[in-house]
């Protein structure tokens, strides 16, 4: 091993240049094999003259390197990193700061472990004269360089992070001056409702679900949490004994998080907005904290929301109308601005009514790291650590109060990409000097001094065809529902149903579905009543009933509404509800009054009560009515009895005239 001296930097790149990084001075040729470096461990806070581990997984084409007298390892220590963008330009472009120390170690002197992966123990020292460790000078975030030779070839190489603590900044050192992390995780999947409106618990909520137990479990982090109340309703509902212990460990876990209302199912609230389905969200939202208080016993906060889709001033007015006060934006969720939002900024946005919105986001830096799969969890762990804490050194020069400062990180969407990786940042952040996971996170609320962001005007237009179907279909489940009794499930399903259709997890081709579905059951409902293809009638009254036979073939009783009409008839009810009980047919009896004789049509149709919505073609009969045949009967009678009394009358004036003509005069 040699020394490289920090207070010689031309001799150092000399040396350096000369031994260590025979890149330079070398050609390369093509190598015959694949060879890749790793690590599988490594130590990342440092503190003075410490011993760092690393756990190196060297392989060619797949195998674990043997050690041979011409393979070594070198390993280069570089100056700390003063900013983000500098650390940035190492990630990304692999510009690298003057090396400051070094050491070259031959593959045959390494320990190695059962699986084949090196063990390096690094001494470091804060020493310039010292020549058995690793300088390192001052508190910072220095990049180390592995990289492999066989002779003078490069075979492979790879970058990774420490963080070196000073025993003087230490010393110093108080739990506020620690730069508190929030961890912003969104549970969602798609609806695990199935096309007949049953809970179903499907394969991609079972997954989300473990995934999120499997990150948190046993860490003791918490974070602000979306979790998607659909997905426990289904997980309760599973007859699985594995689920029921899944659900008690996730609501054991709650109890170190802070849990933001959501919806039963994911909705959008800006094209929610748009289209004007704002009850439709509110009930959502209802019915999410209460499935989430049932069987988690922890009551949601509408306070602060996780959103994933970018927010209109539409989208922003409902939440705030709601009770939100402040809202958390993914990356996914800051497409519509010209540049990311600072992690560690409150911002206040504007409504056109007057009001405002509270609105941070999360660190789309740090969202593309974790999603970038070449790296490995640890790297990415160990790249996320590193930055965050060069950001923290720059929040402490632009603020005397560092330690009011936090940053939000998250995916790109909220989701849980790969749980490995925060379990591996959990661990480095958990055991950082500087860095603090914030229990239950609390957000300060957003002041009139805090910084202005406009949210995007222009209207999410994603669920317009949703709304030209629902504008047709929403009245039919409306007019259909009273047929039904109140406590019907079929009701319950109607509206779950549309609920999934809105939801921004489902697919256009399980949104068709759910929506063919609705009408397939409104439709065979609707035609499970009907009236007799034909009938005639025969009045024989002045007043009179027409029986009429309503069939109900459905399992389940229904309501209706029966109307009528005639132009020879007049009827004293306009209409009649009538109750039809299950697979049976109901007679009913229609009064009438004739207003004159004759044959004529008279019509019957069903409707719903509700709505009045026709169920079926009008049904014409004919009606026969005689009833003023016995009009006749009663003139006749009059007219005899008028004949007779005058024939009385006429028969006693003659009577008394006689006996007047035989009396003699006086």
């Amino acid at each position: 091993m040699y020394r490289l001296k920090a207070f010689a930097a031309s001799v150092i790149i000399v040396v350096l240049g000369a031994f260590i990084l025979p890149q330079v001075t070398y050609a390369t040729s093509t190598p015959t094999t694949n060879v890749a470096i790793g690590f599988t461990q490594q130590s990342f806070t440092v503190l003075d003259n410490a011993t760092m581990r690393f756990v190196v997984a060297i392989t060619e084409n797949g195998k674990p390197l043997a050690p041979q007298d011409n393979i070594d390892i070198d390993v280069v220590l570089s100056q700390h990193v003063e900013s983000r963008q500098a650390f940035q330009n190492i990630t990304e472009k692999n510009i690298l700061p003057v090396p400051l120390d070094g050491v070259r170690l031959n593959t045959l002197n390494i320990t190695q472990n059962a699986a084949g992966r090196f063990i390096l123990e690094l001494p470091t020292t804060t020493k310039t004269s010292a020549t058995a460790g690793l300088y390192m000078n001052q508190s910072g975030v220095y990049p180390l360089t592995f990289t492999v030779y066989e002779g003078k070839e490069i075979r492979a190489s790879a970058t990774t992070f420490v963080h070196h603590f000073s025993s003087s900044d230490a010393a110093s050192l108080t739990p506020q001056d620690r730069l508190q992390i929030i961890p912003v995780v969104s549970v969602t999947a798609p609806p695990s409702a199935n096309f007949s409106g049953a809970t179903a618990l499907t394969a991609d909520a079972l997954a989300v679900l473990k995934k999120f137990a499997d990150a948190f479990s046993g860490v003791g982090q918490g974070s602000l949490l979306s979790l998607q109340p659909e997905l426990l309703n289904a997980l309760a509902h599973s007859g699985s004994n594995d689920d029921k212990i899944l659900l008690d460990d996730i609501r054991d876990l709650l109890s170190i998080h802070t849990l933001s209302a959501t919806p039963q199912v994911p909705l959008n609230p800006s094209a929610i907005a748009h289209i004007g389905f704002q009850d439709l969200f509110a009930r959502q939202l209802t019915t999410g904290e209460d499935i989430t208080s049932t069987l988690m016993q922890r009551t949601p906060s509408r306070d602060a929301m996780v959103l994933s889709d970018p927010l209109t001033t539409g989208g922003a007015a409902l939440l705030r109308d709601l009770g939100t006060r402040q809202v958390v934006l993914t990356p996914s969720a800051q497409k519509s601005f010209d540049a990311p939002l600072d992690s560690g900024v409150p911002y206040l946005t504007q409504l056109p009514d007057g009001g405002s919105l509270g609105v941070y986001g999360t660190d789309a830096r740090y969202a593309g790291v974790m999603a970038n799969e070449a790296l490995t969890p640890l790297d990415r762990a160990t790249r996320i650590t590193a930055e965050l804490i060069i950001q923290r050194e720059e929040l402490s020069f632009t603020s005397p109060q560092a330690q009011q400062h936090q940053v939000l990180l998250s995916s790109s969407n909220g989701e849980i990409g790969n749980g490995a990786v925060l379990r591996q940042l959990f661990r480095i952040i958990g055991s950082s000097p500087v860095l603090a996971f914030a229990s239950q996170p609390v957000f300060p609320q957003a002041t009139a001094t805090s910084p202005p962001v406009t949210l995007r005007r222009a209207e999410d237009t994603s669920l317009d065809a949703l709304k030209v179907a629902l504008d047709k279909l929403l009245p039919r489940i409306a007019n259909t529902s009273s047929m039904l009794l109140a406590n019907d499930p079929r009701i319950a399903t109607w509206n779950t149903l549309t609920a999934v259709s809105a939801a921004r997890t489902t697919t256009e081709s399980q949104r068709a579905t759910y929506l063919e579905d609705i009408s397939s059951s409104l439709t065979a409902i609707r035609h499970a009543v009907s009236l007799p293809q034909s009938a005639n009638f025969t009045l024989s009254g002045h007043k009179s009933e027409i029986r009429l036979q309503v069939k109900n073939t459905s399992a389940s009783p229904m309501k209706v509404i029966l109307r009528y009409r005639s132009a020879k008839l007049t009827f004293p009810e306009a209409f009649q509800l009538v109750d039809l009980p299950a697979n049976s047919s109901t007679n009913i009896a229609v009064k009438v009054v004739a207003r004159s004789n004759g044959r004529f049509p008279v019509y019957f149709q069903l409707f719903t009560p509700t709505g009045n919505s026709p169920l079926s073609e009008e049904l014409k009969v004919t009606a026969r009515v005689s009833a003023l045949a016995g009009l006749g009967l009663v003139v006749s009678a009059t007219a005899i009895l008028v004949l007779l009394t005058w024939w009385a009358h006429n028969w006693r004036s003659r009577r008394r005239r006689a006996l007047v003509a035989l009396t003699p005069s006086e």
